[in-house]
């Protein structure tokens, strides 16, 4: 194994860029002018009655997503631990070459297909479905990457990733030239007729014109996806609510103890993408799609199921932490999580397996 601990504590923070996802994470230049994505452990304040949380150990399931991944044969981004102005997490290289490619993620295709998905909004959280997701795939000419997507959803299901949400994938594009459509469409959209200067008028009709705003603000983003240059699909990355995360010691112990807790446990974790509107199991999701005309092509990206070794995979968690020097020995894992984590694992791959194989 290959796990890396890296100090950068001398890169650059580069604080012009924004990065996606749900949490916020620096992005720093090493001494070669790469850029890198260092994110740490998610922390929540204290709201609602609601306790604040310090997931201290998240940051090693990008780590541990990682070496599995690539253990499997998947397409999944590096990840190592780091250290960055005091604080460790876990950092990757940019998957794209800044200035010539960019980042599309899929929530960008979703959304422009249906205005009522807002992923802002948590109200609309359950129209990200699977069902959208076709739509999306058939309108844009990207049905030929299921593949990726169903491999994606059955390695989720492994490690027990439950936020996959619409940012969480993507495509590596290039940007072509804008079209005189396109051009036409935005100018379109940009003016608005005088006689909507009217207070009475504005308010009387004014809601036609932003209804036609809304429709064709959609079709410039589906044009303009259309003219991105797709070259790939990204590497699976952002992977860390997964590989029990959330738990603490004392929960972690329970489940060591408790056998029938734990197979709950290993059952009833959520997938993020719905199906018909509905939140399901990891397990339940992929049983829908087995019972639907995908299932050759769900069969297909389960292979990499084959090469799972539970010896191999127990090896890599155990290992996980070796490079952690002693000055930040508190964050190496427990050995009661690691043992737990390989339990986790090793059930929920065999449940697959004899779900699909």
């Amino acid at each position: 194994m290959d796990v890396v601990f890296l100090d950068a504590s001398n890169w650059n923070e580069q604080f012009w860029l924004n990065s996606g996802g749900t949490r916020a994470k620096k992005i720093l230049q090493d001494e070669d002018g790469q850029q890198w994505f260092f994110k740490c452990s998610e922390k929540k304040e204290a709201k609602d009655n609601k306790p604040a949380k310090y997931y201290r150990y998240e940051f090693w399931s990008e780590v541990m997503a990682h070496q599995l991944g690539k253990e499997w044969g998947l397409d999944i981004l590096r990840y190592d631990p780091a250290v960055f102005n005091g604080e460790i997490g876990c950092i990757s290289k940019s998957m794209h070459r800044t200035g010539e490619q960019q980042l599309i993620e899929v929530g960008r295709f979703m959304t422009a297909i249906s205005s009522d998905f807002i992923p802002d909004n948590k109200e609309t959280r359950d129209q990200y479905t699977f069902q959208l997701l076709t739509k999306t795939l058939d309108h844009f000419s990207l049905a030929g990457h299921w593949g990726f997507f169903f491999e994606t959803l059955l390695f989720d299901a492994v490690i027990g990733n439950t936020d996959r949400h619409q940012e969480n994938w993507a495509f590596i594009g290039q940007s072509s030239l804008i079209s005189r459509k396109l051009g036409e469409i935005e100018k379109d959209v940009q003016e608005v007729p005088a006689i909507l200067d009217n207070w009475f008028v504005r308010n009387t009709i004014g809601f036609l014109f932003d209804r036609k705003k809304k429709v064709l603000s959609k079709e410039i983003e589906q044009i303009r996806l259309q003219l991105i240059n797709l070259e790939r699909v990204a590497p699976v990355y952002d992977s860390g609510s997964s590989l029990a995360r959330e738990l603490s010691d004392e929960r972690v112990r329970q489940l060591l103890e408790n056998e029938p807790l734990l197979q709950r446990y290993v059952d009833g974790g959520l997938s993020e993408l719905h199906w018909n509107n509905k939140k399901l199991s990891h397990f339940d999701l992929i049983g829908e799609m087995l019972n639907s005309s995908y299932i050759e092509e769900v069969r297909k990206a389960a292979e990499f199921l084959t090469r799972f070794r539970p010896e191999k995979s127990q090896e890599i968690i155990q290992t996980i932490d070796d490079c952690v020097p002693d000055a930040w020995k508190d964050y190496r894992l427990p050995q009661s999580r690691k043992d737990l984590i390989c339990k986790l694992v090793t059930l929920r791959a065999e449940k697959l397996k004899k779900l699909i194989l």
